[in-house]
């Protein structure tokens, strides 16, 4: 019999051993570039680091759904600030040799050795009885795991606490605190990494049964609120309610069988003195939409009326993530990032991302790739955000894809280095990203929500005061309802990702699809896979489990090592 404090650390190697780095795809088999790590943080990285920081969602999104689907400003204000909330600075758990060193919020995330040794943490602390059920982890067993994960490093024998110190004391400049997380290319905030370990019962159950559905239950079903015999004399009058209806959902009121003259109506409030929302006959009824609290108020104006009284209430159409416990928390956010080397005589390609540029590129014809580049530069710590590993090696981060799941189908957030940046996508940064000094006003920024772009106004509204933004939306604006738009240089390098939207791409994670067959599929997948095609989402858009960090795999991995150890 292995001890517990043996096996645990028999398990980390055995299973870094099997697992190994994820291999780089060719050109283009990607949606975000998901397929590759490279030198995730170190242990020791972790320690300096300390527990993640928790990406502090703006809990007022959801209710601003609709405007964001119907506004492109309303849209791109509120991803500005969420992207001020992902790389806001976040001091090192420990002094290092630079006083007052911060990283970014997102370099103190978790990566996949993170999950890793998270996951088998819990898994083995279930014991006998709670594997064998698949149990759920405890909120306080969660926290344990978490921070024994940031002191991992202080178990190894050859991280002896003053060797932990003089590390933290050689990194003494920005470049080299900011290589303490390593050049990641897929962290997740810790209340995705904590959703993720909760539902390792449905990732497990996905990988023995394939691919679920495309669609789950169809459209949402009508739901009876009401159903009562009505029975007015000449002028009289019942109301009933109030009824609540979600966002998205609808409420509809019928009088069957009811006298001509008598009047349906539905009032916009919990009282009857609030205002009305629709006015019809109650044989023909009132729909209304939500969110809100309606009355039903019938009135006879004739004779009298009597029918059967039915109010039904559609709900939204629930989001289904069928590999998941359910849907990401609204604080779950998950970065994707491209780092190029700085210390190889390899200068960066720059992209021109003016409405001229962007019709070029989007021209019939056209190869509908971003190609190799536009130009080149060179952009030194102050202009591009660069790290320098223990190692000697820098890197430059040339762009990033920040999603947060604070609507729906998640806030799709792209950035890119550019020479030109406050013209186009960077005309519109906001104060608290400027504030944020160093290289952070150097970066373009688009965003999607939505599959289609339901802001009747090509320029977004930016006409007046970003007029090179308002160009290169048109540019890129397909009509209201068509394929909405957003797409980076950097990390949309495949064939037809010049037109991506990002929320296209990512339905498909985990189920079975690879990126490579969203790319090149049109039947399949139309629009250069823009637009819905499926109500299941497997992972809610979550490329990790099956692409780049494969976090499926460690589940199972460490599961079958359970099933066969002694």
């Amino acid at each position: 019999m292995i001890a517990p404090r043996v096996r645990s650390a028999f398990i980390l190697t055995a299973l870094a051993s099997a697992c190994g780095e994820a291999p780089a795809p060719p050109d283009g088999a990607a949606c975000e570039g998901i397929e590759s790590q490279v030198a995730p943080a170190s242990a020791e990285g972790r320690w300096l680091l300390g527990l993640a920081s928790r990406y502090p969602a703006d809990t007022a999104l959801p209710a601003r759904a609709d405007e964001l689907r119907r506004s492109q400003r309303a849209r791109r204000a509120a991803a500005w600030e969420a992207v001020a909330r992902t790389l806001a600075p976040v001091p090192l758990a420990h002094p290092s040799g630079l006083s007052g060193a911060t990283v970014p919020r997102f370099q103190t995330w978790y990566n996949r050795d993170d999950i890793a040794r998270t996951f088998q943490r819990l898994y083995e602390g279930l014991g006998p009885t709670g594997r064998a059920a698949r149990a759920r982890f405890t909120d306080s067993a969660l926290d344990e795991a978490f921070g024994w994960n940031v002191g991992f490093a202080t178990t190894l024998p050859e991280w002896p606490a003053a060797r932990l110190d003089a590390y933290a004391a050689s990194l003494n400049s920005a470049a080299s605190v900011a290589g303490v997380a390593g050049v990641l290319r897929v962290a997740a905030s810790p209340d995705a990494v904590r959703h993720l370990v909760q539902s390792y019962p449905e990732v497990l159950r996905c990988i023995a049964s394939g691919a679920p559905p495309t669609f789950v239950d169809g459209p949402a079903a009508s739901q009876q609120l009401a159903r009562e015999p009505v029975s007015l004399a000449h002028c009289g009058a019942r109301t009933l309610g109030p009824f609540f209806v979600a966002t998205g959902g609808t409420l509809t009121a019928r009088l069957a069988d009811a006298a001509e003259g008598t009047e349906l109506r539905v009032l916009d409030g919990v009282t009857t003195e609030a205002g009305t929302r629709c006015t019809a006959s109650a044989a023909t009824g009132c729909t209304v939409a939500g969110p809100g609290s309606f009355l039903v108020k019938l009135t006879a104006r004739g004779q009298g009326a009597r029918g059967m009284l039915d109010v039904q209430y559609t709900p939204p159409t629930a989001a289904v993530a069928g590999c998941l416990q359910r849907v990401f928390p609204v604080a779950a956010a998950t970065v994707a990032l491209e780092w190029r080397r700085t210390d190889l005589d390899m200068p960066l390609p720059t992209y021109d991302t003016s409405a001229a540029g962007l019709s070029r590129r989007l021209a019939p014809g056209a190869d509908a790739t971003w190609g190799t580049g536009d130009g080149t530069a060179e952009p030194d710590a102050r202009a591009a955000y660069t790290m320098r590993l223990p190692a000697g090696s820098s890197f430059r981060l040339a762009a990033m894809h920040i999603r947060t799941r604070e609507v729906a189908n998640w806030l799709n957030i792209t950035l890119w280095w550019s020479p030109t940046p406050d013209d186009d996508f960077g005309a519109d940064r906001p104060a608290s990203v400027r504030a944020l000094g160093g290289p952070w006003s150097s970066y373009k920024m688009c965003v999607a929500t939505e599959y289609t772009e339901l802001d009747p106004d090509p320029a977004g509204g930016f006409t007046r005061d970003a007029p090179t933004l308002a160009a290169a939306l048109r540019a890129v604006y397909e009509g209201h309802g068509g394929p909405s738009w957003c797409s980076n240089p950097y990390i949309d390098a495949g064939p037809g990702l010049v037109r991506s939207n990002c929320v296209g791409c990512h339905q498909h994670a985990m189920s079975g699809v690879r990126p490579l067959d969203v790319q090149t599929d049109p039947v399949r997948y139309p629009a250069n896979a823009r637009l819905q095609v499926r109500n299941n989402s497997p992972s809610d858009g979550f490329w990790g489990l099956d692409g780049g960090d494969h976090v499926a795999s460690v589940f199972a991995e460490t599961v079958q090592y359970w099933l066969s150890a002694p």
